[in-house]
């Protein structure tokens, strides 16, 4: 495998692990910061991670496709060479670990909340925030091998994209439902 189809792998596996963290956390925020009832987040949780995973699939699929037929495409429109001629892309395998990583990693918070709302009644939103901020701490952690960066910077800055992010769906979340009551 080349270096391309290594970074598009990469790049595959960590935008669906981060994605998929944020955006099953940013439900639960929203659905805790609306003071909705907590079975609903098993219900959505799941119809969203599936759904979104997909979605996210098949656009991770379809962009490399896109760009693939726009690089074949010039060659032949403008006699480009690429140096990487050889690449041999496989955009389907971009779209299954972009899948594949989103509800692995989306899983995390989804779990997390049901266990800590299972077993311990008290503090399960805050239990299930501060595990999810650690996985994203560890995916940030994780890509720092391939990036370079140090490895609690990348954490760090992983985190906290995550941390604004449900913040934000907390609070739009529990605005609206003062609005409406």
């Amino acid at each position: 495998m080349n270096i391309i189809n290594k970074k598009n792998r990469l790049r595959s596996l960590i935008y669906g692990g981060i994605d998929g963290i944020i955006t099953i956390f940013n439900l639960i925020s929203g659905i805790e910061g609306a003071k909705m009832k907590s079975k609903i987040i098993l219900i959505l949780g799941l119809g969203t991670l599936i759904a979104d995973a997909t979605s996210m699939g098949f656009g991770d699929y379809l962009s490399i496709d896109a760009e693939s037929k726009y690089r074949n495409n010039r060659k032949v429109v403008d006699g480009y060479k690429d140096i990487n001629e050889d690449t041999e892309e496989k955009p389907i395998v971009n779209g299954l670990i972009t899948f594949t990583s989103f509800v692995v990693f989306g899983m995390i918070p989804l779990a997390s909340y049901i266990l800590f709302n299972k077993f311990s009644k008290n503090g399960s939103y805050l239990k299930t925030y501060i595990s999810t901020i650690m996985s994203l701490f560890l995916l940030g952690a994780i890509q720092s091998r391939f990036t370079h960066i140090p490895w609690y910077e990348s954490g760090t800055y992983t985190s906290l994209y995550g941390m604004l992010a449900s913040i934000i769906s907390y609070y739009v979340a529990h605005l609206m439902s003062n609005i409406n009551n």
